[in-house]
């Protein structure tokens, strides 16, 4: 193709956000993207540049990357990288959460250690602001940094 020609253009409707992050397969048979309205897509160029859409209950996916031919890794604001997968048929499905929960501490406290906690923070209501994940922030990039017996271990950064 000559320089500066485009390949291929996808629209149309649930593209209704700027993309954020592009990722193509080993195979570079099928290119993935997160757009700004929490939408993952795929586009299959072997069979005839098929597009899977699977828009999310998230909020919004930063960064994509191929783990495998199938399988793809989101991760955005919701501070924790997600799994997804598109069959044969060109189904886009979420797989899981990967993100491994901090293990929290319950203990029983007292009234008056409640309101000294308070007091100190110069608070009425004593709220834990901490995520329930091992990220506390944005992730703003995931990528494969290591694969071992074809399962690709993956690196994600959050500032």
């Amino acid at each position: 193709m000559p320089f500066g020609q485009p390949m291929a253009e996808f629209g149309g409707a649930g593209n209704g956000g700027w993309v954020h992050s592009v990722s193509f397969s080993a195979s570079g048979n099928r290119l993935a993207w997160v757009s700004h309205e929490s939408t993952v897509s795929v586009a299959d160029a072997s069979k005839n540049m098929m597009i899977s859409q699977l828009k999310t209950e998230f909020l919004l996916l930063l960064s994509v990357s191929f783990i495998s031919e199938n399988s793809v890794v989101a991760a955005g604001h919701v501070c924790c990288p997600m799994l997804f997968n598109c069959n044969g048929r060109g189904t886009l499905t979420f797989v899981s959460k990967l993100d491994i929960p901090k293990q929290s501490v319950q203990r029983n406290i007292s009234a008056m250690e409640r309101f000294r906690n308070m007091d100190k923070r110069a608070t009425t209501e004593d709220l834990n602001s901490t995520l329930e994940t091992l990220h506390q922030n944005s992730i703003t990039q995931v990528s494969i940094y290591e694969v071992d017996n074809e399962i690709p271990q993956v690196l994600h950064h959050w500032y």
